[in-house]
């Protein structure tokens, strides 16, 4: 009965937001409310997420483009980018501080990708000195972080500090009341890093700008819920739920700012969105997906252990602060890290193709190097899985004439030959999503010793995808995928073919549409939303099925046709939008003012786009699909030739 509840409420929060927002889009909304209906006798648990989905992606689609004027909006940074520069501000009777009437304003100082002053202000009622007062306050924070003393700051001292100084600057004309339907959603019924949050008790009024949040990884309502606290004084906010808050007296606003940065120093400003600017799809192309794999490869060997210890890749990076969350990657990312590496590295035979291929190798000797505060790969069942996967890309040759190499080996397969039976399938300590991982383990095995284990890859195949319900068979992917296309590989149809492309059309019936998406989401075009994940909006988890599908456009089997006829066009064409949300992800252009070392997280692909992080399963997945596109797509271009 709660559960049924629970789907009902979804369907009513869903409505109410087709009533409350007049504008959206009647196409969306019919198809978000068929597809529940449809999974709402099945899955209730499906219909809450989708409400919430819909609404953090869709409450907002009532609002236009930032409604500041360009002209006034550069004119406001230029004055800001004087003050700053001169560092002080004109008096507060001049006429030269007056701006176009606005309602919230942010300036942040930024030293060496550190923010060492941030000013802010707001007004209910719009104010033409804003601009003024919050450039005042981020001045007089800037002052109490660099000075050692009561003294002002020498100009030397500021001069020196010229070179160094970053502005930014976000500003919106009108704070809009948080109505009690987006207080109750998760995020307050936004995604993360578009929207300003203003909190008000009594007379006091405090913002948050979207790109303080960036740098936080905090939503919406998490930021609120701090500025409430400060506003307290005492802690006590902290205890009670925003709903409580209104209760008590607090309200709760939300504002869509310009936001104007310059991408390094000494560079003009830009209209930024997210921290970075939006892609355009006409910006991916072949020769574009080419060059992105090799950046992304780039990142991914500049992020292996430089010291004397054996340590492979290093841990998650933090590119805000500027380090890594540990010393080094764990074993299966470190194996998935080698395994993209070397896939990549037989794309071509350019340098950055030799080097992927020398790192590659590396990693894996490092692996099988255990160093005291390490974990052994073949402790760690899925270590082992994916660590036969890429000894598999190397020539068997030069592993059996590598020490480290073929220890990797030996140890490697002795665990995998424990992970699957024919009598008992699955062992239990394999996680239900990394069956798959099983799976393509075994097919490659047998690029590693003389073992027969096709029967056992076919076997081991085709229970995982009976036992799988269709709608999570993508949770396999893009392992089962790539087990199923290399065990059919002489053959005339591949093997559950059919699964392969009904769990295709899925991925793409969730991927977003630009005219699904409100303008200030419309940087998550091509992003493919999962209904079942805890947090239903798109983010690098889109390019586990991604990469599957990758291989799948080079193979006429299942995806039939050419450039110009068959399905071909219809599974490309998704591909390239899916590709320019991967682009999205990566790190270059003007995010980069977010980043203590900008060079070291450039083409970095973060694990969302309000979520700077870096982990190395991210940027091997990444590279994973681009390699696999780009070697479709020659697969595909080579033929066309030769007919």
């Amino acid at each position: 009965m709660c559960q049924m509840l629970l789907g009902l409420g979804s369907m009513w929060i869903l409505i109410n937001m087709m009533h409350e927002n007049n504008t959206m889009s009647q196409h969306l909304f019919i198809r978000c409310f068929i597809s529940l209906m449809k999974k709402i006798a099945s899955d209730y648990q499906f219909g809450l997420r989708l409400s919430i989905l819909c609404s953090l992606i869709l409450t907002g689609s009532v609002h236009a483009q930032p409604s500041v004027p360009v002209s006034e909006s550069l004119e406001a940074y230029r004055m800001v980018s004087e003050w700053i520069n001169d560092w002080q501000v004109p008096p507060q009777d001049s006429v030269d501080i007056y701006t176009t009437p606005l309602s919230a304003v942010v300036v942040s100082v930024w030293v060496d990708g550190k923010v060492i002053g941030r000013g802010s202000r707001a007004s209910l009622e719009p104010s033409t000195t804003l601009v003024w007062s919050a450039v005042s306050d981020a001045i007089e924070r800037s002052n109490a972080k660099l000075r050692t003393s009561d003294d002002d700051l020498s100009e030397t001292v500021l001069e020196a500090l010229a070179s160094r100084v970053l502005v930014t600057l976000e500003m919106s004309d009108v704070l809009v009341p948080m109505s009690k339907s987006e207080i109750e959603l998760p995020g307050f019924g936004y995604t993360p890093g578009v929207l300003g949050v203003g909190v008000a008790r009594g007379d006091q009024l405090a913002i948050a700008g979207p790109e303080s949040m960036l740098v936080r990884s905090t939503d919406m309502t998490q930021s609120a819920m701090a500025i409430a606290n400060d506003l307290a004084g005492d802690g006590s906010a902290v205890l009670k739920t925003p709903q409580e808050l209104i209760e008590s007296g607090y309200k709760f606003y939300r504002f869509e700012p310009v936001v104007l940065s310059p991408p390094g120093i000494g560079m003009g400003a830009e209209f930024v969105d997210r921290g970075g600017r939006v892609i355009r799809r006409s910006e991916i192309s072949i020769q574009s997906i080419t060059d992105m794999s090799e950046k992304v490869a780039e990142h991914l060997i500049g992020r292996v252990w430089d010291g004397n210890r054996a340590y492979g890749l290093m841990g998650t990076l933090d590119p805000v602060k500027g380090t890594n969350e540990s010393r080094f990657a764990q074993p299966f990312q470190q194996g998935l890290g080698a395994f993209a590496l070397l896939r990549f590295s037989t794309n071509g035979s350019q340098r950055i193709h030799r080097d992927a291929m020398v790192a590659g190798k590396s990693i894996l000797r490092d692996l099988a190097i255990i160093e005291s505060d390490e974990q052994a790969p073949w402790d760690d069942q899925l270590g082992a899985c994916i660590a036969v996967i890429a000894l598999s890309e190397l020539q068997l040759v030069d592993i059996l004439s590598d020490k480290e190499l073929n220890q990797l080996r030996i140890q490697s397969l002795a665990v995998l030959d424990g992970l699957y039976s024919k009598e008992s399938g699955f062992n239990e300590l394999v996680p239900g999503g990394s069956q798959g991982l099983v799976a393509y383990s075994i097919v490659r095995a047998g690029r590693l010793d003389p073992t027969d284990r096709t029967e056992l890859a076919r076997n081991a195949i085709s229970q995982l995808i009976e036992d799988t319900p269709a709608p999570a068979i993508v949770a396999q992917m893009p392992f089962l995928g790539w087990a199923q296309l290399e065990l059919s590989a002489d053959q005339e149809q591949v093997v559950h073919d059919t699964t392969l492309m009904d769990m295709r059309e899925l991925v793409w019936e969730h991927q977003l549409r630009r005219e699904d998406l409100a303008w200030m989401d419309r940087d998550l075009e091509g992003g493919i939303v999962f209904t079942s994940a805890k947090t239903p909006l798109p983010s690098w988890l889109s390019m586990r099925p991604l990469a599957i599908i990758a291989t799948m456009l080079g193979d006429s089997r299942l995806t039939p046709g050419s450039i110009s006829s068959g399905e071909l066009p219809k599974h490309l064409s998704k591909q390239i939008e899916a590709i320019r949300f991967i682009r999205q992800l990566c790190a270059t252009d003007s995010i980069l003012h977010l980043y203590s070392d900008p060079e070291s997280a450039q083409w970095g692909v973060r694990m969302a786009i309000w979520d700077q992080r870096m982990p190395v399963e991210v940027d091997a997945m990444a590279l994973l699909t681009l390699s696999e596109t780009s070697r479709s797509l020659d697969q595909v271009l080579a033929k066309s030739a030769a007919e």
